[in-house]
């Protein structure tokens, strides 16, 4: 067993393990220095206090922080890129599904200078963290460990879904800009309720002021789960969707969860605070605020679900009364609104949907009486999924029942920091015959989204100014229920004509909690992570902070190269005429894997070496290289690529050379592993824009 004299940085926010050395005692000097490493091992490991926080559920360790290690071959300028060899010494790493990550057996990589460390302090006896540290954030997260894997759908976007490894990895890169490695990342994974309901139990025993991450400057908790109604792993839960109801747990126990974290003092900066996401993810606030006419709601009444069962399940009584109900509603609202009494002439269809539902699912569409009934029945009796019927095994109280709005689009209002920062005119362009909404389609300009109002685009922006107006009502209501502004929040609208030219018909339709699609829009992810950091630091604001190599005087060659004059980017080419510095841009994509994100960044090129006869950059990093294969395609690979010293034809991504083209110059797109399909935006280019 090493002493705690030697660290290194462990990376896990996604199903991979990656670290950043934070040593000393390197051969009889210390290199003191600071930034971010992602050094990928084939593992999917935290680290843990102690074996039984490993072995039994719910596993909980860290996964994004300094961890215990030691140096096992100094720099060398010609080795690995001048890195550094390490072992790391801490004894228990374990996967989210309990098996040990063997660290005691040779388990070393390579990292650069500039990211090793001295401790602050040294005790008694070894320890996982470096307790006279004080990371300036800690964030708890609680996150999916059961065995079917988070499938991100592709509308998600680049950062995928809330609950999936990509958007926890996104954030977390995000953050990184600002704070360095001046964060830590504790995970929880939760399986079903039983995990929840140990944490709601236990949370202060367990997450009180004696734990490490307690230590920090400041702490928040992150929940990346979908609270349900419906039991774990029933029909409706499995069979929805491609990944058989990954994330989706009780929502009795998250909240009960939630709350004793929140009791134990540690503040919930993602999705919101309990009480505030329990009121958006039930949907209660659809008939709690229906007749306040100013935030311009659909007719919604709540059946309860004691009207639809004192008959034995028969749903035609209950139909009856939220019929009756939701007529009452439609008349108030009306009066409220000094419309006509027979504005939108007489209700005949309408939806049917279920609190804690996700993806549109669990909304009926119906019409007349008779499809009302039929509709409540399917949400509470019995449903046919994948030719089969099955029983609606859910525990919500109530269902909600809304009238139709005819509309010719709907358009959301991606609210950060309390300002629009974005607008997506989205639309479900048919009714199923399972009576549900799909064919979902997507526009991000008003030009082409008046094409679903026949090119009128003067209502369109009409609607858009109503949205605008009614999303501020809707802000001050979200104040009164957090007593603060949340770093983010969507608001969606129906949209559609009045007849009256200029002249559109707004209703609320949806509030989406922080974690919403933000689908493809490029610049809108930075912005919603930036404000989620202000929020769990407490801050109005934040600089990013400029990567800063501080040197070992020891190391003259990087010294050196550090002060010597910036490269003019598209400019500057070697006495071979290979450019000096190429940058490379790839994309994170919901099929894609981080390991292959991590390909981004700038790349230097390597003097004295040509592999297969041609030229070889590393990046700043040292773990990846863009090299020419013995196949003829330009690849970037790892240290497996290097420790064949580039005899093969392996890597993340590629494209095929062309004579003696440098990667920058070559045409087309390039390819993306492992079944290496075309993927236009990826960049390999002399200029970093």
């Amino acid at each position: 067993m090493v002493p705690p004299g030697s660290w290194g940085r462990i990376r896990n926010p996604t199903a991979r393990l990656n670290f950043t050395a934070l040593l000393h005692d390197i051969v009889g000097r210390v290199l003191s220095q600071r930034a971010t490493a992602a050094v990928s091992i084939a593992t999917d490991a935290e680290a843990v206090l102690d074996p039984k926080h490993g072995a039994f559920r719910p596993r909980t360790g860290i996964s994004d922080g300094w961890v215990p290690a030691r140096v096992m071959a100094d720099q060398q300028p010609n080795v690995h890129g001048g890195d550094i060899e390490v072992e790391y010494s801490w004894p228990h790493f374990y996967t989210q599904r309990g098996h040990i990550a063997d660290s005691g057996t040779g388990w070393t990589e390579w990292f650069a200078p500039q990211y090793v460390k001295r401790p602050t302090g040294r005790g008694s006896k070894p320890s996982l963290v470096d307790a006279a540290s004080e990371p300036d954030l800690a964030i708890l997260t609680f996150r999916w460990g059961g065995l079917n894997e988070i499938i991100a759908p592709a509308q998600w976007g680049e950062t995928g879904s809330s609950v999936s490894d990509i958007f926890i990895d996104a954030y977390c890169d995000h953050f990184q800009q600002y704070l360095k490695t001046g964060y830590e990342v504790w995970t929880v994974y939760i399986e079903d309720k039983s995990d929840m309901m140990k944490i709601a139990d236990a949370a202060h025993l367990i997450f009180g002021s004696h734990h490490p991450m307690r230590r920090a400057k400041k702490v928040c908790a992150m929940y990346h789960l979908y609270p349900t109604g419906f039991e774990e792993h029933c029909v409706p839960n499995s069979e929805t969707g491609g990944d058989g109801g990954a994330a989706l747990v009780d929502q009795q126990a998250f909240y009960q969860m939630m709350q004793a974290v929140e009791r134990a003092g540690i503040p919930s900066r993602f999705p919101h605070d309990s009480g505030f996401y329990e009121i958006l993810t039930s949907k209660r606030w659809t008939y709690y605020m229906a007749l306040v006419p100013h935030l311009n709601l659909p007719a919604t009444v709540a059946l309860p679900r004691m009207l639809i069962e004192q008959n034995g399940g028969s749903c035609a009584k209950a139909a009856q009364w939220a019929y009756q109900a939701l007529e009452k509603v439609r008349q108030k609202q009306r009066s409220l609104r000094g419309e006509a009494p027979t504005e939108g002439g007489p209700l005949c269809k309408g939806v049917a949907k279920l609190g804690f539902s996700w993806e549109a699912l669990d909304v009926k569409y119906w019409e007349g009486k008779a499809g009302l009934q039929t509709a409540i029945s399917q949400l509470t009796q019995a449903i046919e999924i994948s030719d089969e019927y099955t029983g609606q095994p859910h525990n919500l109280e109530a269902l909600i029942i809304q009238e139709f709005v005819e509309h010719d689009m709907e358009l959301r209002l991606y609210v950060v920091n309390g300002e629009v920062e974005a607008t997506i005119y989205t639309k479900f362009c048919k009714i199923k015959p399972n009576n549900e909404f799909g064919d979902f389609k997507e526009h991000f300009t008003l030009e082409e989204a008046a094409e679903w109002m026949g090119g009128d685009v003067a209502t369109l922006k009409d609607g858009e100014r109503q949205c605008r107006e009614i999303t501020a009502h809707w802000m001050d209501w979200v104040s009164m229920q957090t007593s603060q502004t949340p770093p983010g929040i969507r608001f969606d609208y129906f949209v559609g004509r009045t007849g009256e030219p200029g002249k559109a018909k707004v209703r609320t339709l949806e509030i989406c909690e922080l974690g919403f699609s933000m689908l493809g829009k490029k610049d809108l992810p930075s912005k919603v992570f930036t404000a989620m950091l202000h929020a769990c630091m407490e801050v109005d604001d934040l600089k990013e902070q400029p990567e800063v190599e501080v040197l070992a005087m020891e190391n003259p060659v990087r010294e050196a190269k550090a002060f010597q004059k910036p490269l003019v980017p598209g400019q500057v080419k070697s006495a071979s005429g290979a450019p000096e510095k190429l940058f490379v841009l790839v994309p994170r994509v919901p099929h894609g894997t981080s390991d292959q994100v991590k390909c981004t960044g700038p790349y230097d090129l390597v003097t004295g070496t040509t592999p297969n006869g041609k030229p070889l950059w590393i990046n700043e990093r040292g773990d990846r290289f863009l090299y020419a294969g013995n196949d003829g395609y330009w690849y970037i690979g790892d240290e497996e690529e290097q420790d064949a010293n580039f005899n093969c034809n392996s890597g993340y991504i590629r494209h095929i050379g062309a004579g003696g083209k440098t990667p920058d110059q070559l045409g087309g797109p390039w390819e993306r592993g492992p079944d290496w399909g075309s993927e236009p935006e990826i960049r390999v280019a002399t200029d970093p824009e």
